[in-house]
């Protein structure tokens, strides 16, 4: 990747991925663009430091990861107040702060865990599909040119990973269903 030529095709071939795999951890999709967008900026920068020991797309992955998880911290602390108890620091987020109902939150907490366990247990081709598809909201034309597979198998992914996302959830829809 010496010149911008090839730097714009590795953009082109991963971006669509990497703001998928990033809207996975952080779920503002201006904020997922800005976290893909500076890996690909830190990329360029520091191309000629950058020792890649496993594969490009590895490389952007883990960044990308590193990145949502370096911006959730952040965002979180912002999100907290913080009290000091006999120099300790102690963080306080309540449920008033959020303005949230404590039974909702408990609910809304545990079935988005629980949605996002079966999800990330899915096959890897499944999960990106199913994210490319469910959160980010590419077509299926998308999805294939993006994944370098035909639309065909994008149906068959997301027939597949419905099926079993329906499987390994089927208790957690029954009760959401009763509420």
């Amino acid at each position: 990747m010496e010149n911008k030529t090839d730097f714009e095709l590795i953009f082109r071939q991963y971006y669509p991925m990497l703001r998928g795999f990033a809207h996975g951890y952080v779920r503002d999709c201006m904020v997922v663009e800005e976290i893909v967008n500076d890996v690909f900026v830190k990329l360029w920068i520091n191309r000629s430091q950058i020792a890649i020991h496993s594969s490009l797309k590895d490389y952007l992955f883990e960044s990308t990861k590193n990145a949502c998880i370096d911006y959730l911290r952040a965002n979180q602390k912002r999100n907290q107040h913080t009290a000091y108890i006999d120099e300790q620091e102690i963080v306080c987020t309540t449920l008033v702060d959020l303005d949230e109902n404590p039974l909702d939150y408990i609910i809304n907490h545990e079935t988005g865990q629980r949605i996002m366990q079966a999800i990330d247990e899915l096959p890897e081709r499944y999960q990106l599909t199913f994210k490319l598809s469910r959160i980010n909201g590419l077509s299926y034309d998308e999805i294939a040119e993006t994944m370098s597979i035909s639309k065909n198998t994008v149906k068959s992914n997301l027939r597949d990973a419905m099926a079993s996302l329906r499987e390994k959830l089927k208790d957690l829809i029954l009760f959401l269903f009763i509420l």
